[in-house]
């Protein structure tokens, strides 16, 4: 769940935005709370039910700079998780940014 450039291209993070920005069109749909929490879990569970599952890490180690480093990571609670998936969600950038495909490749990924 850390932050940066050092975690955005790690494949977990690209699976989680990706699926997050196929959900996003249907959470901004959504009229009520209810429904956009509904949605968001959809995301936890669709990360967490892939091949191989994901996982909604957080850095216990306490270091802010941990990515550079050997942090201690743990699973999120579901809380967590849930948190930072409404903010995905909530993010108005729209713009696109390169993303590398698992054949090395580099293309763009609207976000």
């Amino acid at each position: 769940l850390g932050r940066g450039h050092f975690v955005n291209n790690y494949p977990g993070n690209l699976r989680f935005r990706r699926i997050a920005n196929e959900q996003k069109p249907h959470y901004i749909a959504a009229a009520k709370r209810k429904e956009k929490r509904s949605i968001a879990l959809g995301v936890i569970m669709e990360v967490q039910s892939s091949d191989p599952p994901g996982r909604f890490l957080i850095d216990s180690s306490g270091s802010k700079i941990s990515v550079l480093s050997d942090g201690v990571w743990e699973v999120a609670s579901q809380d967590k998780a849930l948190e930072k998936v409404l903010h995905r969600m909530r993010e108005k950038d729209g713009g696109d940014c390169l993303i590398n495909t698992e054949k090395g490749a580099q293309e763009k990924e609207s976000v």
